[in-house]
């Protein structure tokens, strides 16, 4: 805490509410004017915190480039408020030359964070460090009269911040509007302190891009040394990072679109481009435009070392984006390739440190999945909804590819095939689609089996009454003997054999004989299950069974007969589309 003390463990006293400290507190933070300086800023904020508990001035020092300075009390501070000001003055002409120089070399020993003083001149002595967004601007001295309760604490620290950002402003005000010919602007002291300000921006940037922290902590470093709002934007103007004061995005997309041209078009030679409130540079990579980086300054406050800054920053920030590109480009291909070999059985051993590179775990079991959603958008679609759905669900999935199909290798043991369909259609926005999900692989060398598993449920699931859904191999049942190609067109070659005249009787007469054959079968030759399930009489069953013995000439009291009846009219209900 820099504020006024570190809080003992003893009873608080009377309280003083925080609005008493800001009433107490002169507007410390208005725009600076020319009469203005840090001596009338540190005895305002003496007196603030003089006033809201048990402290006393003792003296105030401001800290720019050198050693902290003293900075004497004014005779009255802000418009008739003296400062305890007789006591700082008393104290001031009572202390001996001796003590005032013990006092300003402790001062010059700190760090630049509050500190008790009790080595000097007994207990109770504090500096409070006006700290402002990682910066020390001066210190305030103050003896501590009481033990200080924790709100009378809380407004002292109120007043610090305060203070501390008025000087920020002033400081900042002072360096914006330095005349030209003021001294240390020009001549060899000037152009010494822009290189070596230059050269540690330079080393702050380097640092940020080695640190891990990103695009994030380069603009912030670009923040802290221009103080304006900076932002980075990618090629189609949309919004990546911001760092400092404000809110939102780039605005509209007309105006993003604007900015990109702008800095496409208009950047022929150094030097930034201005658009409105912001000063942008293109980020470019042997001739790609990769975004812009830009800087809000909507009152034209920035200058040339501002601008160098900015467009420093874009050149730390070509390689941070370029590389996140490769890796969205490349990552599909590796992926893509990866599932390739492993369902096609052509993967070697160094497919688990493939898969280690992309976060994927080949050592645990796994199954494959199979998507489809045909002409409603493209595979690469489907395969970024797969992964977005898989981390809803949190599966581990490894997307890829297959023709027209999408490819994901699932791992674990519960896949939930009917949770990811929902999920993907969420994600797509619509459910016309359709899985076929394979058996579980123990190791990475089955896997081509549990493709062609996949395969069989897949095509399955898009001949069913209900082609939009998911289907497992393990749901098939007897039609786990049926595959893409020859057994499917066998399959159905079987069911026109034993159904064909039954199938074609129905469709031409809107009966049910059909179903009804079947539901006779799954009973068991019951009568009166199937009359039960059917909601019609006996007699009508009777009637029906003998009409399909008539149309197909199948004799049903035949137990091969009713064996190839039965398989027939499974495949049918899984296979026929709905009339």
């Amino acid at each position: 805490m820099d504020a006024a003390t570190s809080r003992p463990a003893v009873p608080a006293g009377p309280e003083t509410h925080t609005a008493d400290a800001r009433r107490a507190v002169p507007p410390l933070v208005a725009p600076p004017h020319d009469r203005c300086d840090e001596r009338d800023m540190l005895w305002a904020a003496m007196t603030a915190i003089a006033a809201v508990g048990p402290f006393a001035a003792e003296a105030a020092y401001a800290l720019d480039q050198g050693p902290p300075r003293r900075c004497p009390p004014p005779h009255a501070v802000g418009s008739g408020t003296s400062v305890r000001s007789g006591d700082a003055e008393q104290r001031a002409a009572a202390a001996t030359p001796a003590d005032a120089d013990r006092l300003d070399r402790s001062m010059a020993a700190l760090d630049g964070h509050s500190q008790h003083l009790d080595h000097l001149d007994g207990p109770g002595l504090r500096a409070i460090a006006l700290r402002h967004r990682g910066r020390c601007f001066g210190y305030l001295v103050v003896r501590i009269l009481a033990t200080p309760s924790d709100q009378e604490i809380a407004n002292a620290d109120l007043v610090a911040r305060q203070a501390a950002a008025a000087l920020a402003a002033l400081t900042l005000c002072r360096d914006r509007y330095r005349p030209p010919s003021s001294v240390g602007d020009t001549g060899l002291g000037g152009t010494v302190f822009r290189l070596a300000a230059a050269s540690a921006f330079h080393e702050a940037l380097a640092r940020a891009a080695a640190s891990g922290a990103g695009e994030e902590g380069i603009l912030r470093t670009l923040h802290e040394h221009t103080g304006f709002p900076a932002l980075s934007e990618d090629v189609f103007g949309n919004l990546r990072n911001r760092v400092g004061p404000g809110h939102g995005g780039p605005g509209s997309a007309l105006e993003a679109r604007r900015r990109v041209e702008l800095a496409q078009t208009e950047r022929r030679g150094p030097g930034a481009v201005r658009d409105r409130d912001r000063l942008l540079v293109p980020i470019r990579m042997a001739g790609d435009l990769l975004g812009l980086v830009s800087l809000v300054d909507p009152d034209l406050r920035s200058t040339e070392a501002d601008i160098a800054a900015l467009e420093q920053t874009a050149l730390v920030l070509a390689p941070e984006l370029a590389h996140e590109r490769r890796l969205a480009e490349l990552q599909p291909r590796l992926r893509h390739d990866l599932v390739e070999k492993l369902i096609s059985g052509t993967a070697t051993d160094d497919a688990f440190v493939q898969a280690a590179r992309l976060g994927h775990d080949l050592h645990r079991p796994h199954r494959v999945a199979l998507l489809q959603w045909p002409n409603t958008v493209e595979r690469a679609a489907v395969g970024d909804a797969v992964e977005r759905a898989a981390r809803r669900l949190r599966l581990d999935a490894l997307p890829g590819s297959r023709g027209a199909i999408t490819v994901v290798l699932l791992a674990g043991r519960d896949t939930g095939g009917e949770g990811l369909y929902q999920a993907v259609a969420d994600e797509l926005g619509t459910d016309r689609g359709a899985i076929g999900i394979g058996g579980l692989c123990e190791v990475s060398a089955d896997l081509p089996h549990s493709y062609e598993e996949a395969a069989r449920a897949l095509s399955v699931r898009l001949r069913s009454h209900e082609p939009h859904g998911s289907t497992s191999f393990a749901e098939l049942g007897l039609c786990r003997m049926m595959g893409a190609g020859d057994g499917e067109r066998e399959a159905d070659r079987f069911v026109s054999q034993w159904l064909g005249p039954l199938l074609e009787y129905d469709a031409h007469h809107h009966t049910e004989l059909t179903a009804t054959l079947s539901h006779y079968l799954e009973s068991g030759g019951s009568y009166d299950a199937t009359s039960e399930a059917l909601h019609i009489h006996r007699s009508t069953v009777r009637y029906r069974l003998q009409r399909i013995r008539d149309i197909t000439g199948h004799d049903l009291g035949n137990v091969d007969t009713r064996l190839n009846l039965h398989v027939a009219s499974r495949i049918h209900q899984v296979l026929a589309r709905p009339r």
